[in-house]
């Protein structure tokens, strides 16, 4: 089995910090094609590359997807109640956490369909809303 030399690990470190350069936000398709690069051309191993980019990313101060939509996850769960419904309210704090996190990356609207793509994966429902008419339209108008 071939070993990666501690020039491959170091040459793949600098190649992530030059794409982190200047960056808050790093989505899963850019994190995933460091990653291949990672394992072809450096002969690293994936928790080798993990770590780095990883270390890389703290370092720089750069929010991961991956990471992101777990936290945004586990605070999207907290928010639920007992039937797996986010009420409007809840679901605007959870947009403001995501983007928070991930800087000047995203616009509210890529953030809050994120978020809604996060719910949908969690199979999470939202809470109808409204005085009078209570609707799911708020979320409905949310494009994903």
């Amino acid at each position: 089995m071939h070993l990666p030399d501690q020039d491959g690990r170091m040459r793949f470190a600098e190649l992530v910090k030059l794409q982190l350069q200047g960056r808050r936000f790093l989505d899963r398709v850019e994190e995933r094609r460091l990653l291949e690069e990672g394992l072809t051309r450096y002969g690293l191993r994936l928790e080798e590359a993990s770590g780095l980019l990883r270390a890389a990313a703290e370092q720089d101060g750069v929010a991961m997807e991956g990471e992101l939509g777990r936290s945004s996850g586990m605070l999207l769960k907290t928010m639920a109640d007992r039937r797996g419904r986010v009420a409007r309210p809840d679901f605007d704090k959870a947009v403001a956490f995501y983007r928070a996190r991930a800087g000047d990356g995203l616009t509210p609207r890529e953030a809050a369909t994120r978020v809604k793509r996060q719910m949908e994966e969690l199979e999470l429902q939202p809470k109808p809303s409204g005085r009078l008419i209570r609707t799911r339209r708020w979320y409905r108008a949310i494009e994903g």
